[in-house]
């Protein structure tokens, strides 16, 4: 029950999304608040953020100028390089806040600062910045802290930002400048950054692009490849990479596709063998079934036939001894046909079931046929055949010579059997470049269209009537198909003028070195 709710839990669906595309949506994004930002920061934020830069900058100026307090002319240059690297104003208090420099006055400073600054004239203080503090209380850290004033005299409105710094010996130093200024500058400070960041981040996903597509091409290239192993598809191999990783991994890819490919092609040799072990066997039985129905069927005539003939004899041996012997005479003529009959069957079989292996030889095709014509010489005066062998001396086949010289003892001992008219039966053949093409030819009747590819089964007979009367068993043509089925090689019948031409294929060979020596 557990297994089975477990199968019916539905898994989540993930959406899947490439690295690529992942990398490169969290860049835009951050290129997105790049640009968004400077927007904001622009004309959107209070101004006092945009005191934090020159605050920090003020600090600097300080700093700089206290680093030369003591020298004279060291420090009012400080001064003066406040004034114009910051754009700001300067004015120096004593413990009294009465005024000592200020840059509105217009003699040089030299005139105005002497050390000690506490023996250092006064001047007027119509030269000192007027402006109202806003805030209540300075922001002081240490010696050091920050005002904000406000002026608004003639009728303008104008904002400043002091920075004090009191000397050890209790004088107060301003640096003041306009806010409208300070802000105006930030956002332009604001507005560079921001444009140097989105440059920097435009490269670094340029840059990134570029790794990316070369850290993930093995990637896909492992993929692709994977995929076609999943088809069985051995054929490509991942190529090196220099990231030791990957590399490691393509190669472990490529040896387990090796693997994989070796082992499918082993188990299909098997699995070829295996098939082929079966049809063997499919054969054999079917061979078997052919065997036991060919030689039941045509085993019941001569059967029947000794067994009549024999109870003749039984009855004669004692009153006619002449005719029992004529019946013996037949009991004996129908068991030798019946062996020849078997002994036939056996030899298609053995043929066709996988028994027999051919030998691989050289010999010469006319020899075959005149050994035949030589032997049955006779026979063919006697019938008034003419038998013409227009076989070429000079060509030799490759083959297992024995069996094929049952192939062309079955063709002329069919042609013998069928030869009318002018009574000629003619080898011949033809030159197919790797294979001769070998004719048997003979005058006479053509064969019918009904029986011209039935010919080649076992048993089967055209003429029925005169077959059992000349010995004939219908499995001459049937151990043909089987010989040349054995070598691969081709056979036929063809009607032709004048008869019928029957052929087999045997492979082209040289002439053997021995031969005419």
């Amino acid at each position: 029950m557990k297994a089975e709710h477990a199968s019916k839990i539905k898994k989540p669906t993930l959406r899947k999304k490439s690295i690529t595309r992942k990398i490169f949506a969290r860049i835009s994004l951050i290129l997105l608040i790049a640009l968004v930002l400077p927007v904001l920061a622009y004309d959107q934020l209070p101004d006092s953020v945009y005191f934090l830069l020159p605050g920090v900058r003020m600090w600097i100026a300080a700093d700089e100028m206290m680093e030369f307090y003591g020298d004279e002319a060291a420090f009012t240059r400080g001064i003066h390089a406040v004034e114009t690297g910051y754009d700001a104003k300067v004015e120096v208090f004593n413990k009294d806040n009465d005024l000592l420099y200020s840059t509105n006055y217009t003699p040089e400073m030299t005139d105005n600062l002497v050390f000690p600054l506490q023996d250092a004239p006064v001047i007027d203080n119509k030269y000192k910045t007027n402006y109202e503090k806003v805030n209540t209380q300075s922001i002081e850290i240490g010696r050091r802290g920050f005002d904000i004033g406000k002026n608004t005299s003639a009728g303008i409105e104008v904002d400043f930002l002091i920075l004090f710094q009191y000397t050890p010996t209790g004088e107060r130093i301003c640096i003041i400048m306009q806010t409208s200024a300070l802000a105006s500058n930030t956002r332009i400070v604001i507005l560079i950054m921001s444009a140097i960041t989105i440059i920097l981040l435009g490269l670094s996903l340029f840059i990134i692009a570029i790794a990316l597509s070369r850290l993930t091409k093995p990637v896909k290239d492992m993929v692709h490849i994977t995929d076609k192993m999943s088809k069985l598809d051995f054929s490509e191999k991942l190529p090196p990479t220099n990231v030791l990783e990957l590399s490691d991994l393509s190669d472990q890819i490529n040896t387990m596709s090796d693997t994989l490919d070796t082992a499918l092609k082993d188990l299909q040799k098997k699995n070829e063998k295996l098939q082929q072990d079966i049809e063997n066997e499919r054969t054999l039985d079917n061979l078997r079934q052919v065997f036991i129905s060919g030689v039941s069927h045509e085993l019941k005539t001569p059967i029947a036939i000794i067994q009549g003939y024999a109870e003749g004899a039984v009855t004669f041996i004692d009153s006619d001894p002449a005719t029992a012997a004529k019946y013996c005479k037949v009991i004996m003529d129908e068991s030798v046909r019946m062996n020849q009959m078997v002994m036939k069957l056996l030899e298609i079989t053995k043929y066709d079931s996988g028994a027999y292996e051919p030998t691989n030889e050289v010999f010469s095709i006319r020899d075959l046929f005149e050994a035949w014509f030589t032997k049955e010489k006779s026979a063919f005066a006697e019938k008034g055949i003419t038998a013409i062998n227009d076989i070429k001396a000079e060509c030799y086949g490759e083959g297992d010579s024995i069996i094929i010289a049952s192939v062309i003892n079955n063709y002329l001992s069919n042609a013998v059997s069928h030869v009318e008219d002018e009574k000629i039966i003619r080898a011949h053949m033809e030159d197919h470049t790797e294979f001769y093409r070998v004719y048997v030819f003979n005058t006479g009747k053509h064969i019918a269209d009904k029986d011209i590819d039935k010919i080649w089964n076992s048993f089967y007979r055209a003429d029925k009537a005169m077959s059992r009367s000349q010995g004939r068993f219908g499995l001459g043509l049937a151990i043909v198909a089987s010989i040349q089925k054995l070598h691969n090689r081709d056979y036929g019948v063809d009607n032709v003028p004048g008869g019928v031409r029957f052929f087999f294929d045997i492979k082209k060979a040289e002439k053997p070195e021995h031969e005419g020596l």
